[in-house]
Order: C-alpha cells, then sequence, then structure tokens
C-alpha cells in the first residue's frame, strides 16, 4: 500500500509540472500574425519568398514577428504558385525540400496567454485534487488505525 501511494505522490509531481508547462500540440510557422500548421505534404515548385523564422519557441509563449516551434531562425517561407498565401505557404525543410503550411488561427499575445492560464490552472487543480485525495486517504487510515488500536487496549 505504501508503494502505491508513494508512486501516486511521485506521478502527481511529475505530471503537473509537464501540464502547466505544455508544449505546442502541433508543429507551426507564424507568419504575417497567422499560424501555418505545418503537414507531410510536400510540393516540388515555389515562388517568391516571403520571409523567414525570425524566432525559434518550442513553449507556449509570445513572440512577435515570423516564428515557428518546429525550425530554426533563418528557415524560409515561399509562396506556393497558383496557391493563395493567405491559405498555404510552403517551408524549406532542406535544400530543395519544402512542406506545406496551411493557414489556421490568426495568431495574438491574448490567444497564447489565455491558453497558458487555462494550462496552468489544470494544472493546479489536478495537483490540488490529486493531494487533497492523498490526504483524506492517509487521514482516514491512520484515523482507522488509531480506533482499532484504542479497542484493541481497551479489550486487553
Amino acid at each position: 500500500m505504501k508503494r502505491v501511494l508513494a508512486w501516486l505522490v511521485l506521478l502527481s509531481w511529475i505530471v503537473v509540472p509537464a501540464q502547466a508547462f505544455a508544449n505546442y500540440a502541433s508543429f507551426f510557422v507564424v507568419y504575417e500574425d497567422h499560424v501555418y500548421e505545418l503537414s507531410s505534404e510536400t510540393v516540388d515548385e515555389v515562388g517568391e519568398k516571403l520571409g523567414e523564422v525570425t524566432e525559434y519557441a518550442d513553449r507556449a509563449e509570445f513572440y512577435s514577428g515570423n516564428f515557428s516551434n518546429a525550425y530554426e531562425v533563418g528557415t524560409a517561407y515561399y509562396e506556393i504558385p497558383g496557391v493563395d498565401p493567405s491559405e498555404k505557404i510552403a517551408v524549406e525543410e532542406s535544400p530543395g525540400v519544402y512542406i506545406v503550411g496551411t493557414r489556421s488561427v490568426e495568431f495574438s499575445a491574448q490567444g497564447v496567454q489565455e491558453s497558458q492560464l487555462s494550462t496552468q490552472s489544470i494544472g493546479s487543480i489536478f495537483s490540488f485534487i490529486v493531494l487533497g485525495l492523498i490526504g483524506l486517504f492517509l487521514f482516514r487510515r491512520i484515523s482507522f488505525r488509531k480506533n482499532n488500536k484504542k479497542e484493541e487496549d481497551l479489550e486487553a
């Protein structure tokens, strides 16, 4: 029983920080304040260079400009011939290899801050619930043992 309790405590200490500092759910680049989710789809031809990654961000924080959670600073964005850049762009994964990024949502500091807040809140609530349940379990177990010991002492 002590082993199970120890594992629960250890697990709660490991899981809560992982949720409070969650990484992004998918790989993306930000171009002109919009998130472009990256896929495995590739294109052979690209048009004019639109920009490049100016900041690498692997945590849910706000960065201005063109940034990515997958590509290093300097990675180029290109238009795809015949496709409006407000729908899709090409990202140079390696020399001559371009993957498609599909526009999904507008990127804003408020959205990221709200996302961070909700993730941290979930982590805190989870932490309090787990620790509260462990505390309640320990309290009941100790109380039960004390009552049993008193009854045994009275019978003897």
